[in-house]
């Protein structure tokens, strides 16, 4: 599968062709969750509970994964971008054995802490059971998770978006043909229910893994691992952690400040918290094509800038915009219009509908200028300057967000709409403070 040329393509088409195998990519990702969710549905509500748990969990040990994959992908972009292939290659066989060893020393870790962590959280009895018996299933196949993740960044630090998304689609399939096999029982094979879904996503992310290596050991991608003579380079894995760890804090950030938006928006009552949910569901559904391109982005903006060609980073950027916003202007008609419509096949509640709808249509205004912020701040982790990034969002989540959404509900009379108005302002800043620090272009000197 060839490479997208981000260097050298003309920018409109080329951006295109590398960021909608990545928007799919998010998507089919996605599926994995549901998929899941889907089957153990069909047991009881405790499992429900316990897979939803399960999945924050996991979610913190993604964010250290992919913080060190990231920083493993900027080293390469940067690589790629200078022509260096055979630094590229260097990278990613360090990188590789930097991640088997920390999935490895997280995943034992976190096996023997599963306890003390539900105890702390306080997790009745009979869910952390099911979360225990699914993390029983799921802990093995760990270490196939983050090398499979670390396998596709790498590649797509090539320009290859394509490659990655096919292991992805196969992977997800083989995990919905088998999941129900095992979590029901079905023909021969033992009715294991959670264990079963957690071992089910174990046997389809290790196929997906040994297609990976597959690929890249049989030359089907421009990259190449050289294991002769392997020794440990210490300088390059400083990097490699310098680079991840602001990545891995600020997906860490996106999680905690989740957590608390949840719990303000709870004080207004069960019907403000669904609002709150399924407004940031639908959110997070039309930012997959914003936060696809923002990835595409990233890797153009580290290949470009070791070509020493930062006229076409600004050039995709200001491509992404323009290709962007035309699909975000339709999408923000149709909420206005067609919003409570899409909300009522999902909730059969009209006060519940009109709150959501009035939700959606403030969120709605933001759509264009938070293209604009996530578009900004690519450029800029993808120079590797993610401490300057992560600061951006930390400012804006904790600075700008929480703060306003806390103020604005309680001391001025607007209630719960304090905090819709509040998530509104903070993405309005987000996209100025994002677009400034992009334009003043420190971040052009970063060393990788």
């Amino acid at each position: 599968m060839a490479n997208v040329d981000l260097i050298n393509g003309p920018i409109d088409s080329s951006l295109r062709k590398f960021a909608v195998p990545l928007a799919v990519s998010f998507l089919v990702q996605n599926l994995y969750t549901w998929v899941d969710m889907y089957y153990v549905s069909r047991l009881n509500a405790e499992s429900i509970a316990a897979l939803r748990v399960s999945e924050q969990l996991i979610f913190i040990l993604f964010a250290v994964a992919s913080g060190f994959a990231i920083g493993s992908s900027i080293i390469i972009a940067r690589r790629f971008g200078e022509g260096n292939k055979d630094k590229a290659n260097e990278s990613a066989t360090q990188s590789t054995v930097l991640i088997v060893v920390v999935a490895v020393l997280v995943t034992v870790l976190f096996d023997l802490l599963i306890g003390s962590i539900l105890k702390l959280m306080n997790i009745e009895s009979g869910i952390s059971k099911l979360i225990i018996s699914y993390f029983d299933g799921v802990k093995y196949g760990i270490p196939a998770t983050f090398l499979l993740f670390h396998l596709n960044s790498i590649v797509r630090a090539t320009g290859n978006s394509a490659f990655p998304l096919t292991v992805l689609i196969i992977a997800n399939m083989i995990n919905a043909i088998i999941a129900p096999l095992l979590i029901f029982g079905v023909g021969p094979f033992p009715r294991l229910e959670m264990y079963g879904a957690g071992l089910s996503t174990t046997i389809s992310q290790y196929i997906g893994l040994s297609i990976a290596l597959g690929g890249i050991l049989k030359n089907y991608v421009d990259i190449k691992f050289n294991f002769k003579n392997y020794r440990p380079d210490w300088n390059l894995f400083g990097v490699i952690v310098r680079l991840g760890f602001p990545a891995s804090l600020q997906i860490i950030s996106i999680s905690v400040n989740r957590m608390l938006m949840l719990t303000l928006t709870n004080t207004f009552g069960t019907v403000i918290l669904t609002t709150y949910m399924f407004g940031v569901g639908v959110d997070l559904l039309v930012f997959m094509s914003i936060f696809a391109v923002g990835a595409a982005i990233e890797i153009i903006t580290g290949q470009n800038l070791g070509a020493n060609k930062i006229d076409r980073i600004f050039a995709y950027h200001k491509s992404a915009i323009k290709q962007i916003s035309g699909l975000l202007v339709i999408i923000t008609i149709l909420v206005f219009v067609l919003g409570a419509s899409f909300v009522g096949i999902f909730i059969s509640e009209e006060y519940l509908v009109k709150e959501i709808e009035i939700y959606l249509r403030l969120a709605s205004i933001a759509y264009i200028p938070f293209a604009i912020g996530i578009f900004s701040l690519r450029v800029i982790s993808g120079s590797g300057n993610y401490y300057r990034s992560f600061r951006i969002v930390a400012f804006i989540f904790f600075g700008i967000q929480l703060p306003f959404a806390y103020l604005l509900s309680n001391y001025t009379g607007m209630g719960h709409y304090g905090i819709w108005v509040a998530i509104l302002i903070s993405h309005l800043a987000f996209a100025g403070l994002a677009l400034y620090s992009m334009l003043n272009k420190k971040w052009i000197r970063t060393k990788v």
